[in-house]
């Protein structure tokens, strides 16, 4: 009887591993996508800290030119404003692609956990039912009237 549960308890064995590596590589994935969601939220902010940062800068450098009696109006001002607003869109938009990148990694690496773990789950099954294939064969050769 022992030698009969050997091939089930073994079969069982592999289906329950892969489940257990399964879950471990589901609960990564589940990481990678919570730390992608930290990622674009900090993107968020991080834009809105830039625009924060020029309304700023333009406000001291509009207070600036008021408190020295220039109008705002001329063409030094308009480009001094332009080229304000050209830099902080340039830095924003070069921020957000290093945002952006970070959270696609990480996106792509939950991914890769999620197939994975069903992978490691599968690969459980496909192995006890090969084990289990394995001692039906053995059982069959060793019966008696094969030759």
């Amino acid at each position: 009887m022992a030698a009969e549960s050997s091939p089930l308890l073994k079969g069982f064995t592999q289906v329950m591993s892969g489940r257990a590596e399964a879950k471990q590589l589901g609960t990564e994935a589940l990481m990678y996508r919570r730390q992608a969601d930290d990622v674009d939220l900090q993107s968020v902010q991080a834009s809105e800290r830039r625009r924060e940062d020029f309304r700023a800068s333009l406000a001291s450098v509009t207070a600036n030119r008021a408190a020295r009696g220039l109008s705002l109006d001329t063409p030094s001002a308009i480009a001094v404003e332009q080229e304000l607003r050209r830099q902080a869109v340039r830095d924003e938009n070069v921020e957000k692609v290093g945002f952006g990148n970070q959270a696609y990694a990480l996106r792509t690496s939950a991914t890769m956990r999620r197939r994975a773990a069903s992978n490691a789950n599968r690969a459980g099954w496909i192995n006890a039912g090969g084990s289990l294939i394995d001692a039906a064969a053995n059982v069959a050769g060793t019966m008696p009237g094969k030759a």
